[in-house]
């Protein structure tokens, strides 16, 4: 696997994840929900940094399931805060379109790894 900052998804990842953060900084909402959203958010990237140091295809594999199940998690709090009026529509779904881009690329990184390209 190559470095992982090299993946277009990671960077993709690592921005919703700050502009997550960011946004969500100052917003009152219960802490736990609070974490958990900001937390599934930072996992993909996480993940992914994880991923990097796998050598084997069968576990970068699993790892990105791990990917795309938290990008699915990011998805759910970030519908409960727009439907709780926390996270307006707008933010809602400019969050979500980053989203849908990030889960396309996880699941045609892992296509890529179950051919076995290289140029991953």
């Amino acid at each position: 696997m190559q470095n992982f900052k090299n993946l277009k998804v990671y960077e993709e990842a690592f921005r919703l994840s700050k502009d997550i953060f960011e946004f969500m900084e100052d917003k009152q909402m219960s802490r736990r929900a609070k974490e958990q959203l900001l937390a599934s958010a930072s996992s993909i990237c996480a993940n992914l940094a994880e991923m990097g140091a796998i050598d084997s295809r069968k576990a970068q594999n699993q790892k990105l399931v791990t990917c795309i199940g938290e990008a699915n998690e990011t998805e759910y709090w970030l519908d409960l805060c727009n439907s709780l009026k926390i996270i307006p529509q707008r933010e809602h779904l400019n969050f979500m379109s980053c989203l849908v881009r990030i889960r396309s690329m996880l699941c045609k990184l892992k296509k890529s790894i179950e051919r076995g390209d290289d140029d991953d």
